[in-house]
């Protein structure tokens, strides 16, 4: 057999062991990407659902977030407001109690007033009785004195006694009726003098019971701060998850492109190079 068929015959045998080997190697590649295709669709579609599920769950928690800051703020206000109404109520008992306290010091101030200038108005009338009486007294001794002193002279003139010794009789008489009265005058004076006095003291008395009385004077109490009423609590503002768009999902699988194996241009490329040259040549 010439070379040249031989080599012919056997370049088209090698070109079509090549053909079969390279048909099995795309039919296994491409059961291969069958089953990697079919993976990857599930491992997509798992991912997918996860994603949903994940943001589902963030917006649940979001809304549960959202719902107990509100009550939380609720119940804090609540809270504020009842403290603030006790606080209220303390305050009014307070300012209630000082207005009375207040109300009771002036009662009291002015009855004590009243009694120092009902007190000093007796003083000075028991003063004035008591100088009285000495006025009436010092009237009622005068009139002895003189009434004293004219029976004296009538009993001297009964008498019937003149010269020198009448004389002297008289003055006598005289003398101790001007004694009598001289005595009666300071008596008259020396209880005048006591008896302004007796009201300077009286009115001083007064002025130390009624700077006493003001001295236990209470303040009017004015009107108490009212407690600060609370502010509303502030709700924090939450952030929602952020919404899963097109882009966030996974794309569909792309199975491989399939290796298809060689053709049969490709065959006769082969079996064309395998002929010899010299074949042309001739």
């Amino acid at each position: 057999m010439p070379w040249g068929a031989l080599s012919f015959g056997l370049g088209v045998i090698g070109a079509i062991g090549n053909k079969r080997a390279s048909d099995k190697s795309a039919k296994q590649q491409n059961e291969f990407n069958k089953r990697q295709f079919g993976y990857d669709t599930i491992l997509t579609d798992n991912q997918n659902k996860k994603l949903d599920s994940d943001y589902a769950y963030a917006y649940d928690g979001y809304l549960i977030n959202q719902k107990n800051q509100e009550t939380m703020a609720r119940l804090t206000d609540e809270r504020n407001l009842r403290k603030y109404n006790y606080d209220l109520q303390i305050r009014n008992a307070q300012q209630k109690g000082a207005e009375q306290a207040y109300a009771k010091s002036e009662r009291l101030y002015n009855s004590q007033l009243s009694y120092n200038q009902m007190a000093a108005d007796h003083a000075r009338e028991r003063s004035a009785i008591k100088q009285r009486e000495i006025h009436q007294q010092a009237a009622f001794d005068n009139e002895d004195s003189v009434i004293q002193s004219i029976e004296a002279e009538g009993e001297l003139m009964a008498l019937g006694q003149t010269g020198r010794s009448s004389t002297k009789a008289y003055a006598n008489i005289r003398f101790k009726r001007g004694k009598a009265e001289a005595r009666l005058a300071e008596s008259l004076v020396s209880s005048r003098r006591d008896f302004a006095l007796t009201l300077k003291e009286i009115s001083r008395d007064r002025y130390g019971a009624d700077l006493a009385a003001f001295a236990n004077r209470m303040l009017k109490p004015g009107e108490l701060p009212m407690p600060i009423k609370p502010l509303k609590t502030p709700i924090p503002e939450l952030q929602a998850p952020k919404e899963i768009e097109e882009h966030d999902y996974l794309p569909d699988p792309i199975m491989g492109v399939k290796a298809t194996g060689g053709s049969w241009l490709q065959v006769a490329s082969q079996v064309g190079s395998a002929i010899p040259s010299k074949w042309y040549e001739n």
